[in-house]
């Protein structure tokens, strides 16, 4: 069952040895590599910049999760070595595909037998070894991924060798063609893996061994170690990995830095929109949802976690997906089936481990959106139930779209403070549009960006997206509304070519595929520049090549780069806005600063501590 849920969804790895060569051997132009259990080979792609590289599809690295091993955790795929051809990619994960979803069209895509992963190399040999990347992806089907097509090639680079025919319809090539051939370091490797995606069955858990939860992050984990034990047959340095993502991916990114068994397995980050701090990210009761879930679908819930589950195991993955949709409250609010601290895995809740130091100390890129709250403000907009379920049922709707159930003792009050704060009113209408998406882009992002910024034990390097590009994902959610916003998800259209997450079915047929206008290549290539010497060298600006120097920042000084075609280092400009947020009576407050916590009269700084 898929497993990547609210937090993670389809988890893809973009494992990228950054250099000039790559220990691949070639024979009448199919490329290939030696294994222990036998040959595997791939086939020669094209980049968009018409460059070579050899890509192996398919790879097992986990057993189909499939019967007992449904809501278990992963076992290692045996002899992946034995498979032979690896030139057409496995199916997506089963999940909700979250593009037509937000503009009503509820669709199931994908397959529960999904761990598989994808290895991306350039087409020269060599003996050497280089820094790899691993790209973690959010909780959408991942732009390169075909849904309804059981085995499909992308048709973005031209498969010359070992390939069948593109299927029509089939979504565009990511752009780590570039990223594997590419600029001035080179990309010596780039792997790309799925994880167990779907929102019920990536996180589902009893709190107990029975269904132990945490699917999707273990998953990733398991992928990780597979790049430690094998990426060096593709020119890959195991010592040097750098896992990188967006959304729920980058809140993947961080939360594995506070995962005991997985602090050997990479060594940098680059995280885009998306932390560990975010109330989006860690579940208080996954117990409860589990009992839910089980009892809608006329499972026993009174009979003990094991009888749950083999109900559960016995159902089609299908009917999982409509439980998941009934716990939300407003939109897609709130996100329920997200990790949890079950004290083995995960042990503490990560604001406690960043307030004790606790954490993996590597180098990390962290940024945003410049408006990463419309992925939230955007699809109110279009939809004005949404905007009439504040007005008419605020105690139920507040709290819900800011996802605050769980994290206060007074969801409804703190909510009601945020609104009143931003908007002056919880009354919404269009002419609150800039300050609606303001305050969602402070309280899921900017602000829990700031705070790890500030707790840090290593280097960051910060940034934030500040141009508005030819293509916008807030162009999809709302298309009647024009507000130029740089929406959640934006940044992927500098790193992913089309596809159904960026270039979904429902987009205008007018509507380009990828981006085309001068500027928005100037800065695509600006940022796949900065990710890949990042990689190589844990400077994301190591010489004078790109004309401007990326400063790391400090927790006294949280000045970031302005990500433009022409980008520049800016002064930290939220300090008024960390203040008021920082005052909040929330969970995450609390662990990380008490003291700057206003606790309303009759509530105790311990008793919220424990929320």
């Amino acid at each position: 069952m898929a497993r990547g849920a609210a937090l993670l969804a389809t988890l893809m790895v973009v494992v990228m040895v950054v250099a000039v060569v790559v220990v691949v051997a070639t024979a009448a132009d199919v490329p290939f590599v030696d294994t222990r259990d036998g040959r595997v080979s791939g086939i020669v792609e094209e980049s968009v910049k018409g460059r070579d590289f050899s890509s192996f599809y398919g790879i097992p690295y986990a057993r189909p999760p499939l019967g007992r091993l449904r809501f278990k955790d992963p076992e290692p795929f045996p002899d992946w070595g034995a498979m032979g051809e690896a030139s057409i990619p496995a199916p997506p994960c089963i999940q909700y595909f979250s593009a037509t979803e937000r503009v009503g069209i509820k669709e199931v895509l994908g397959e529960e037998d999904c761990l598989y992963l994808n290895v991306f190399v350039p087409k020269i040999n060599g003996d050497a070894s280089f820094p790899v990347m691993v790209w973690l992806h959010g909780r959408k089907v991942h732009p390169w991924q075909c849904p309804g097509v059981p085995s499909s090639r992308p048709p973005g680079p031209r498969h010359r060798a070992g390939g069948g025919a593109v299927p029509a319809g089939c979504p565009g090539w990511v752009v780590c063609g570039e990223l594997v051939t590419s600029l001035t370091r080179g990309a010596a490797c780039v792997l790309l893996f799925s994880l167990l995606l779907s929102h019920c069955t990536g996180f589902l858990s009893t709190e107990d061994l029975a269904m132990p939860g945490n699917l999707g992050l273990k998953d990733q984990t398991l992928a990780l170690r597979w790049v430690k034990t094998n990426i060096h047959l593709f020119g890959g340095d195991n010592m040097r990995v750098t896992i990188f993502g967006e959304s729920a991916g980058s809140a993947a990114a961080h939360l594995l830095m506070f995962v005991p068994e997985v602090q050997d397995l990479f060594s940098r980050a680059i995280m885009q929109s998306g932390t560990a701090l975010t109330s989006l990210t860690i579940n208080n009761n996954p117990r409860k949802e589990a009992i839910e879930v089980g009892g809608s679908l006329g499972c026993p819930t009174d009979q003990g976690s094991n009888t749950l589950l083999l109900c559960l195991q016995g159902l089609d993955a299908k009917a999982l997906f409509p439980r998941y949709e009934s716990s939300r409250r407003w939109g897609v609010l709130p996100l329920t089936f997200t990790p949890w601290v079950d004290g083995r895995f995960l042990p503490r809740h990560p604001a406690l481990l960043i307030s004790e130091g606790r954490s993996t100390r590597v180098d990390i890129i962290s940024g945003i959106t410049r408006d990463d709250g419309a992925l939230f403000a955007l699809p109110a907009l279009a939809k004005k139930q949404l905007l009439e379920e504040l007005q008419h049922n605020f105690s139920m709707a507040g709290p819900a779209s800011l996802q605050l159930e769980g994290r206060s003792e007074d969801p409804e009050a703190v909510a009601r403070q945020l609104y009143l704060h931003y908007l002056g009113t919880t009354h919404v209408t269009e002419a609150h549009a800039d300050d609606f998406m303001r305050m969602f882009t402070d309280h899921y992002f900017a602000v829990p960006h700031d705070r790890i910024s500030a707790h840090h034990a290593g280097k960051i390097y910060r940034y934030e997206l500040q141009h508005y590009a030819q293509l916008s994902f807030g162009q999809l959610i709302c298309p009647s509304c024009d507000n130029k916003w740089v929406s959640h998800v934006d940044d992927l259209y500098y790193l992913f070519r089309g596809g159904p997450l960026l270039s979904p079915r429902t987009a205008p047929p007018q509507r380009p595929k990828d981006l085309q206008l001068p500027d928005d290549l100037t800065l695509r290539d600006i940022i796949t520049t900065l990710w890949t010497n990042f990689a190589a060298t844990g400077n994301p600006t190591p010489d004078s090549s790109l004309g401007f120097t990326w400063e790391a920042s400090t927790p006294e000084n949280l000045q970031y780069l302005s990500l433009t075609p022409s980008p520049s280092m800016k002064p930290d400009d939220r300090k008024e806005t960390r203040k008021f947020h920082n005052s909040l009576p929330i969970q995450e407050n609390l662990m990380l600063h008490p003291h700057l916590v206003k606790v309303p009269q009759g509530a105790t700084r311990s008793s919220r501590h424990e929320l």
